[in-house]
């Protein structure tokens, strides 16, 4: 299920200017509630996915600060780089 409440899908901006994109994602696949950011920037040349899964899930505040510190951090970012398929919402409902 997509989370599109509590503003967790609105742009962030980083210092150098670049507006950064986030979806969250979470459900129960596998039997095991997980929790996934999914990540761009505006030309898409940068896409990923943070992930967590059961004991590691986090409250929405703790959801909007990775959000930060994915847009903010290039080196937490890199951590999670991976190419996306857009629409995201239809590529990995």
């Amino acid at each position: 299920m997509w989370w599109r409440s509590q503003n967790l899908t609105k742009p962030v901006v980083d210092g150098r200017g670049q507006k950064w994109h986030f979806r969250v994602w979470h459900d129960f696949p596998e039997k095991r509630y997980t929790q996934r950011i999914y990540f761009w920037n505006d030309d898409r040349t940068e896409t990923g996915m943070f992930e967590v899964v059961e004991e590691q899930s986090l409250h929405v505040s703790k959801l909007r600060q990775r959000i930060a510190k994915l847009a903010k951090d290039a080196g937490f970012r890199r951590r999670y780089l991976t190419p996306l398929q857009f629409p995201v919402e239809r590529h990995y409902a």
